[in-house]
């Protein structure tokens, strides 16, 4: 019996169709929303914004599917046979190493600014000679933000203070000298005098000196 191939070109741009990036399900199996979130745990005050205390997570999307090797199409590319699913995993695998956000279409809702977190193709030898991929994909969201700017005033920006930094009032390297220079005699001639002392002591001890 001859394989009849089923070209799905003409659908394309059929708004209904599932889309992964680049790549077209034939079959979209599941569509997992999560939307993650946080609650504070301690007490809140009454009349207080409640917003502050909840913290809102990453949207994440959690895509099933499956490609045919008779219907699997890229956008700008459809190889005959068992190629179209070799052109799938490439297809994947160049989304994957672009980093890039995609968008993602499930006949129902659309997803902009995605970002993959992960994807998996597998393909098992059944009943129809493995001529189907199966495809599951999480995908997070990724909120942009935009940076606002400020002017500052111009003494803000300037600063109070005057001179250079790290000066002080007390020229360098004179007020540890002026104290040496104070403090040396009498230090000198106190060590002198201990001495003297200790060594009369010692000649006493021995019957030296009287």
């Amino acid at each position: 019996m001859e394989r009849r191939m089923i070209s799905l070109s003409a659908f394309t741009n059929t708004p209904n169709r599932s889309m992964l990036g680049t790549l077209i399900l034939d079959v979209l199996l599941s569509e997992d929303i999560t939307l993650d979130g946080g609650v504070t745990l301690y007490p809140v005050e009454d009349g207080s914004l409640i917003s502050d205390n909840i913290f809102r997570g990453a949207e994440r999307v959690r895509l099933s599917g499956l490609v045919s090797a008779d219907s699997i199409e890229v956008v700008g590319f459809s190889p005959p046979g068992k190629q179209k699913l070799v052109a799938a995993v490439d297809a994947l695998r160049e989304m994957h190493a672009a980093r890039a956000l995609i968008t993602v279409s499930t006949g129902i809702q659309r997803y902009t600014d995605m970002g993959i977190d992960s994807l998996r193709a597998t393909r098992t030898s059944d009943a129809g000679g493995g001529s189907f991929l199966s495809i599951q994909a999480e995908l997070v969201k990724v909120r942009k933000v935009r940076l606002a700017e400020a002017e500052i005033p111009e003494a803000t920006a300037q600063g109070a203070a005057k001179g250079r930094a790290g000066q002080t009032n007390t020229p360098a390297g004179k007020s540890s000298a002026s104290s040496s220079s104070a403090n040396g005699p009498a230090s000198s001639s106190a060590q002198t005098e201990q001495a003297k002392s200790f060594a009369k002591k010692i000649g006493q001890s021995l019957g030296l000196s009287r």
